[in-house]
């Protein structure tokens, strides 16, 4: 069987950068529907028809995967802002989620922390890279 919209489809992927280097790995099959929003419409139209047991390399722009990497999506939080809301330190590293006056939720990347504030980034980690993905189709139902 092929993969067509609306097929759900297990697979094993690795996902590697430019320089070749492997930043992601599936240890267990991931499983979706095709056409249901789950993943990247990119990696979705990439596999359509496919067959079980084929697999296939195939690069996706930073446009088709997690977009351009937006420098104006880096700025700083005063301290109070963030602290008040946890009893736990913000420190470089961690992902914290911001809420807008309107309820939508935003996941940043804490990049500094200094005495006033937190410097931060709401760009996706992968967002500016060119992507590569080697698949592997496992099933098809």
């Amino acid at each position: 069987m092929r993969v067509l919209p609306g097929c759900t489809v297990s697979l094993h992927y690795t996902l590697s950068d430019e320089s070749g280097q492997v930043l992601y790995q599936t240890e267990e099959p991931i499983e979706f529907t095709v056409g249901q929003g789950e993943i990247l419409p990119a990696f979705e139209e990439a596999i359509l028809d496919m067959e079980v047991g084929e697999r296939k390399t195939f690069t996706l722009s930073p446009e088709e995967a997690f977009g351009p990497y937006q420098p104006e999506w880096v700025f700083h939080l005063s301290r109070q802002q963030l602290e008040g809301g946890t009893d736990e330190p913000i420190e470089p590293g961690q992902v914290l989620t911001l809420y807008t006056p309107e309820g939508d939720s935003l996941q940043v990347y804490v990049l500094e922390v200094n005495e006033q504030s937190i410097r931060v980034d709401a760009n996706h980690p992968l967002a500016g890279k060119t992507l590569t993905y080697n698949v592997q189709i496992l099933s098809v139902e």
